[in-house]
């Protein structure tokens, strides 16, 4: 029984962003919890340094305990722009690129759901999509981190559902040692950013509108420390990219592995020992670069080690390759490829300081591209509560 819980609350957690929060009130039906982080990073991204916020949220969980073994609860997240954005900064993908904002602050998730021990939970609202079961296990550094999980097409993938799904209805129950994850998102329509070849903002109009899409996941537990997961995201959408008109399918089909827990999303951020994280994907219209739409290939691989002393040396392996061909705006070979060293240092389990380095050797045929995955690095520190 008490994994069974556990599974249906680690989709909670991770959408906390943190797995420890600030009791605010309890009675014996009701409960609000505070959670978050403020967090400030001094970034280089090959050319400018400046200092740039770092993810930095604040949520509220509230649960109450229904009759018949039900649970009710409901989460809200903002992020909070702490410093003003630096427009000088190129970069675009991954959670860099999804945060990216001028707010102060900006809707994050926004979810209400029902649980039970024996029939699962339902939840509704904008919340992280079934696909990002996969996509998790090397989405958890601080700086340069989801940029090859296929996760954060169009932003926050919110519209499409493989990120932190907009208007999503997400099923998740346990058997025995296989957890199960079925998504439906509403359709949705919003503005797209696009940015040119030279890494600059495009305001053009851009939009999408998605019919209704479709996600699934399903993990399998081996051991308490090992698991595979498995996961899909479809969904059909038209619109105009660039001033051109669009009529597709977007899909991503990907699989992971994990094996131990990341500290910052542990229980009590308490964690120890070794981390190890994969992902890969094969996708279609998914990966957005200069204003077009792409099939692609994408993977990662992190291990990471958390002493005792409080120090975390990690090592991130990322990849992605477009499918280009005569008819792409991209000729050639386009594959971002590169190396991430960092080194987190855990003053306490509320206070955390690092240092992240990106080291890429990307291979493009057109030059011009190339330039922009640059070597990168930061230096932060986040403060939770």
């Amino acid at each position: 029984m008490k994994k069974k819980v556990l599974a249906l609350l680690v989709p909670a957690l991770l959408a906390a962003g943190t797995a420890q929060a600030a009791e605010i009130y309890k009675d014996d039906t009701n409960s609000i919890n505070m959670m978050g982080w403020l967090g400030f990073a001094a970034l280089n991204d090959g050319n400018d340094t400046a200092v740039v916020d770092n993810f930095s949220r604040i949520g509220f969980r509230f649960d109450r305990q229904e009759k018949n073994g039900w649970r009710s609860f409901a989460h809200t997240e903002w992020g909070i722009n702490m410093v003003t954005s630096d427009d000088s900064l190129k970069y675009e993908g991954g959670q860099l690129g999804a945060e990216k904002s001028s707010d102060f602050l900006f809707n994050r998730l926004g979810y209400v759901g029902l649980a039970h021990d024996k029939w699962g939970s339902l939840t509704f609202g904008k919340q992280w999509g079934a696909y990002y079961d996969v996509a998790y296990t090397t989405d958890v550094l601080n700086v340069f981190t989801g940029y090859s999980v296929g996760a954060y097409t169009f932003g926050d993938g919110g519209l499409t559902g493989a990120g932190r799904a907009d208007s999503a209805f997400v099923y998740r129950n346990s058997f025995g040692s296989l957890d199960i994850a079925l998504q439906y998102a509403a359709k949705q329509n919003g503005d797209v950013a696009l940015f040119d070849k030279d890494g600059m903002a495009i305001d053009d109009g851009s939009h999408i509108s998605f019919d209704t899409s479709y996600g699934a996941s399903l993990t399998y537990h081996f051991t308490d420390k090992f698991k595979v997961l498995a996961g899909f995201n479809r969904g059909d959408f038209e619109g105009r990219l660039a001033g051109v008109a669009v009529d597709d399918t977007n899909e991503i089909l990907g699989v992971g592995a994990q094996y131990g827990s990341f500290y910052q999303y542990a229980p009590n951020r308490e964690a120890d020992g070794l981390y190890l994280g994969f992902n890969a994907h094969q996708s279609k219209q998914n990966e957005l670069v200069a204003g077009q739409l792409y099939d692609s290939t994408g993977g990662e691989f992190l291990v990471a080690y958390q002493y005792d002393n409080g120090f975390v040396p990690s090592f991130l392996l990322s990849y992605q390759d477009l499918d280009t061909d005569e008819n792409t705006a991209i000729k050639g070979q386009w594959t971002r490829q590169f190396a991430v060293l960092g080194l987190h240092y855990r003053y306490s389990n509320d206070t955390v300081m690092y240092a992240e380095a990106k080291l890429d050797f990307s291979e493009m045929d057109d030059k011009s591209f190339e330039a922009l995955q640059d070597n990168n690095y930061a230096i932060g520190i986040r403060y939770f509560f």
